[in-house]
């Protein structure tokens, strides 16, 4: 890791190889065959091991490396000991060797809030309606969402073999993008 690195870099970097492993993690779930469904307020609202195991892999993964970090996860669990195997502690060093709008250089790591929707799609997903789940880790600055990963575990997905193939990450700040495959800048937009 270069020493330049921001703690938004460091922060990407981390969220990155975060949200590839809750994309294993909700391949693995769906695998094994045991989504341990639960209603949280009514049929339309549900919570499945994947969601539990995601959500505590991501906030327990990332609060290790940045203890400072507001984190706040969709799902109301109980705060205990997570398995170490749920555990991810790298990084995406392609994204630390970009450099970010110079306008967050200077942000520590208590200014930053990150949001976690461990599986976006749940009810899809205990559907079958694999390409509709998502992964998502949003980090915002001052109430305004700055940069973010989405991770996409069925992306095109196959069933071959009870093996599912083909992921997708997206990851993003405001004029940064990253694919699985190929990190490129991209035009700045309006609304």
């Amino acid at each position: 890791m270069a020493s330049s690195s921001t703690v938004l870099m460091r922060l990407m970097a981390s969220a990155y190889s975060v949200a590839h492993r809750a994309g294993t993690i909700v391949r693995n779930v769906m695998a094994g065959g045991d989504l341990g469904i639960v209603e949280k307020c009514g049929p339309n609202d549900l919570q499945t091991k994947a969601d539990r195991l995601v959500q505590m892999s991501i906030c327990s993964s990332l609060a290790r490396k940045f203890p400072r970090v507001t984190i706040i996860g969709e799902e109301d669990l109980p705060s205990h000991d997570v398995d170490e195997e749920l555990i991810e502690d790298g990084q995406c060093e392609e994204i630390l060797k970009k450099a970010f709008p110079p306008q967050y250089s200077s942000i520590k790591e208590e200014e930053l809030v990150v949001w976690v929707d461990p599986l976006d799609g749940t009810k899809e997903y205990t559907e079958g309606l694999l390409d509709h789940v998502t992964v998502l880790i949003g980090i915002a600055y001052e109430g305004k969402a700055i940069a973010g990963v989405i991770n996409q575990p069925f992306y095109n997905y196959e069933v071959i073999n009870a093996l599912i193939l083909l992921e997708r990450h997206i990851s993003s700040s405001y004029t940064f993008c990253s694919t699985v495959l190929d990190l490129q800048y991209i035009p700045h937009f309006t609304r």
